[in-house]
């Protein structure tokens, strides 16, 4: 049986834990609350435990223990994209001082298990003219705190890889939607767009809407790093997670309204600077290492849709959940 710890018990690594528990993988979640339910999660094939405290202490004493942990994964740390421009200094050293303390537990504890960093493809890329395509070979510009204290955190892992021997790698996400996020977040557009949809709220379109990002589901997330995770092999030091489709942020306002059957009133602002031309992922690297053939964005709004509200009678363009795969459920 697989043994994972995942540091952060909110959307991504609940969904992970989900995820791997349904695998048959037994995990401890690693978080200061529990915002998902993981508690109340049906029990399944395998274990799922919350250990409520700080991750990279109670990770040490969790080493001490047992020394068979085959991985852990990170997936906390640090603001939001919005909140860290305000507090670019608190931001770093939240999201660096976890991933370093977890690092030296494990150098020192248990150096065979591996290291996963969820770190963000829109917080590293910058997005740029044409399709936008960046591969990981790709210059990394961050345009905000939040994405230099990735990057940074990215050299850090590469430094404990290269220095100490380590297995770390860094998965660099795009946008992952699936369930309604919170407002304070300050990220997550398909989110704001199920949001206002529900809420009749206007949606607050920067610039035209023309530029172009990638979004991936949650499901297919959780699919590719737990089947990256099942290689049970070093990993490349850096690897896209993404759909590798460009959707305009006008386009999934437009595929919201029409898989809710509501209108979305938009408020047009002055663009943020950032929010021009295209980010996609490049996911050749991925799919060279696993099979992946993810939702397109207009068949996983259709499923958020549906799993938000089954009533609205939403069609369901593209494969049903396979097994292994997060339900979402708000």
């Amino acid at each position: 049986m697989m043994r994972a710890a995942v540091i952060g018990a909110g959307f991504l690594g609940s969904a992970l834990a989900i995820g791997a528990e349904r695998r048959g993988w037994d995990v401890t979640v690693f978080g200061h609350s529990d915002p998902y339910s993981l508690r109340g999660n049906p029990a399944s094939a395998g274990a799922v435990r919350l250990v409520l405290g700080d991750g990279a202490d109670t990770l040490s004493s969790v080493l001490r223990r047992e020394r068979d942990l085959g991985v852990v994964v990170i997936a906390a740390g640090g603001r939001f994209p919005v909140p860290s421009a305000a507090e670019p200094a608190a931001d770093a050293v939240d999201t660096l001082s976890l991933l370093i303390n977890v690092c030296e537990a494990v150098r020192t504890l248990s150096p065979d298990t591996r290291i996963l960093f969820l770190s963000s493809a829109g917080g590293v890329y910058a997005p740029g003219p044409g399709t936008g395509l960046r591969a990981e070979t790709h210059r990394a510009e961050p345009t905000s705190p939040y994405g230099m204290s990735r990057l940074t955190g990215e050299n850090y892992l590469e430094f404990y890889r290269r220095v100490h021997g380590l297995s770390c790698s860094s998965l660099r996400c795009s946008n992952v939607y699936g369930r309604l996020l919170p407002q304070s977040r300050g990220q997550g557009v398909v989110s704001a767009a199920f949001r206002c949809a529900l809420t009749a709220e206007p949606f607050r379109l920067q610039g035209g809407g023309e530029q172009r990002r990638d979004f991936l589901h949650v499901d297919d997330f959780v699919r590719a790093t737990l089947d990256l995770i099942s290689l049970r092999t070093d990993l490349p030091g850096t690897v896209n997670i993404g759909s590798g489709v460009g959707y305009s942020v006008a386009e999934v306002v437009d595929r919201v309204a029409t898989v809710m059957k509501r209108a979305i009133p938009v408020v047009r602002g002055p663009s943020a600077g950032t929010d021009v031309g295209s980010l996609v992922t490049d996911t050749s690297l991925l799919r060279s290492l696993i099979d992946f053939e993810p939702l397109r964005p207009d068949a996983g709004i259709a499923l958020m849709g549906r799993e938000l509200c089954p009533d609205v009678g939403v069609e369901l363009v593209g494969r049903e959940p396979q097994p292994g795969a997060c339900m979402d459920r708000t």
